[in-house]
């Protein structure tokens, strides 16, 4: 394990000095500038970020590409097209972000809000934490956890099982939830707060619905559901990481990479381009759903043949599209509460299932995640006016997921089979540019019937270890696990 009390702990330390001086030069050698320490305040925000950045940067690109979401154009991205090619140092980063920038920072700044009694703030933390680490097991599998020492005497923690860490977000999830239940304290800094503006409230409905997301990961579906219910609960509470407009400091990472950095890397050909293109033969449209609306507001044609991700908007001009300079990328929002709960519902009971499938899709039919402000797209920048892309998704019928349907037109599948992989269709774009469609596609074996990119060995199944764990830890698996094994969960 990287050496985190380096990192992280000796610049928030406060450095005491002794001086033997007369009074008049006791301040002479204090540099206003010079950062000694924090408190848990001002360390708040960066949590936060740190954790974005962590969801939204390089390895989100390679699994759009391993899921066929995008392409690699070029130079080192077009290796990335097989992901047997991935190599151990290429997940040194996000590793680092999680663990150095994120969860022991997390943990530090839990620390001073204890000694500030400030409960909110600490709960606030602990939720950034859950959602981190558990987006770290959910990609790796067993990792370090019980025993991190931000104090730096354990450098070598040991790996605890992927679905033991599920059990200690649960823990600390509930922790969470008491601690923003908590009325002591100066609160959640609203200034700060890039989500919430300080409201306990809305945390706590965060807090339910990652409870409700890691239930769904271990398939503890009652759980998933029972938590769903009591998460996000309307679109205007999404958690969404936030940019700017600024290139090195705050661009949306998918922009930056796009634009600025290797603008001729990365495409977005791949299937599902085509599910979303109402002029391909794959088109997932039918007389009940238009995808038009939200194939431009992803793609669009003027970049790279035949498919570009759009990044129009804010530093590139044009109404934004999803992957603009300045597009927040949704992160746990209502939108996927309300597939969780669809999904729980037609393992159960098909009619349950696709009357909450149908609750989902009334949502998208009022431009949920069409837009930056769930208000339409329009490709010649004049959202909301006769000219906007259509949209339609209006609600489903029994038969239409019967043997010969236009959801089951192959009649391969039960009405319940062929229910459930529409949901993880929907899952599949819905998520497209996080994390959770990668974890979709271990957890259900490809339910949503994805065409992955062809000619490559097995599939991708988990990130690798990366090459400075394995360098500095003992602890780390070993044989280390390919990309195509599976993780623990999901044997």
């Amino acid at each position: 394990m990287k050496n985190i009390f380096l990192k992280i702990v000796i610049p928030c330390l406060v450095l005491t000095f002794t001086f033997s001086c007369t009074s008049y030069v006791d301040d002479s050698n204090i540099d206003p500038d010079l950062l000694t320490d924090s408190d848990a305040t001002n360390l708040f925000q960066g949590v936060l970020l740190a954790d974005q950045f962590f969801q939204t940067s390089a390895n989100a690109r390679s699994a759009m590409i391993w899921l066929n979401q995008a392409n690699g154009e070029n130079r080192q991205y077009t290796i990335l097209n097989n992901w047997n090619n991935s190599v151990a140092s290429e997940f040194d980063d996000n590793w680092s972000f999680a663990y150095v920038n994120c969860i022991s920072q997390s943990k530090i700044a839990q620390a001073k809000a204890d000694l500030e009694v400030n409960p909110n703030l600490k709960g606030a933390m602990q939720v950034i934490e859950a959602h981190c680490m558990g987006t770290v097991t959910s990609l790796w599998g067993d990792a370090p956890y019980s025993e991190l020492d931000i104090s730096g005497n354990n450098p070598t923690p040991v790996y605890d099982s992927q679905a033991s860490i599920y059990a200690q977000m649960q823990t600390l999830l509930d922790d969470a939830i008491a601690n923003l239940s908590a009325t002591i304290g100066a609160g959640i800094p609203g200034g700060k707060d890039l989500y919430y503006a300080g409201d306990t409230s809305k945390w706590i409905k965060l807090a339910y619905s990652l409870k409700a997301r890691f239930y769904l990961h271990v398939k503890d579906y009652p759980n998933a559901k029972l938590y769903a219910a009591q998460g996000i609960d309307n679109a205007d509470d999404d958690m969404k990481a936030q940019f700017g407009n600024s290139y090195l400091q705050s661009f949306n990472p998918f922009y930056s990479f796009l634009v600025y950095d290797r603008d001729d890397y990365m495409s977005g050909d791949g299937y599902a381009a085509r599910l979303l293109d109402p002029s391909a033969a794959l088109y997932r449209g039918n007389a009940k759903t238009d995808e038009a609306a939200r194939y431009a507001y992803t793609y669009n044609e003027e970049y790279f043949s035949p498919y570009s991700l759009n990044i129009y908007g804010g530093d590139y001009g044009g109404t934004s599209g999803k992957f603009g300079s300045d597009s927040p990328i949704p992160m746990v929002t209502y939108g996927e509460m309300l597939l969780i709960i669809a999904e729980v519902d037609a393992r159960d009971n098909f009619s349950a299932g696709l009357a909450s499938y149908n609750n989902y899709r009334a949502l998208l039919n009022s431009a949920y995640s069409i837009g930056v402000n769930n208000d339409g797209y329009d490709s010649d920048g004049d959202p909301k006016t006769d000219n906007s892309e259509s949209y339609l998704y209006d609600a489903y019928d029994a038969s239409d997921f019967s043997a010969g349907g236009m959801e089951n037109a192959t009649s391969s599948l039960t009405d319940q089979g062929a229910l459930l992989r529409e949901i993880f269709e929907e899952r599949y774009i819905y998520f497209m540019g996080t994390f959770e469609c990668f974890n979709d596609f271990g957890r259900s074996d490809n339910a949503a019937e994805i065409q992955l990119k062809s000619g490559n060995p097995g599939s991708p199944q988990r990130f690798l270890y990366p090459q400075s764990e394995i360098n500095a830890n003992p602890n780390t698996p070993s044989p280390i696990p390919s990309i195509t094994t599976k993780t623990p969960i999901h044997l």
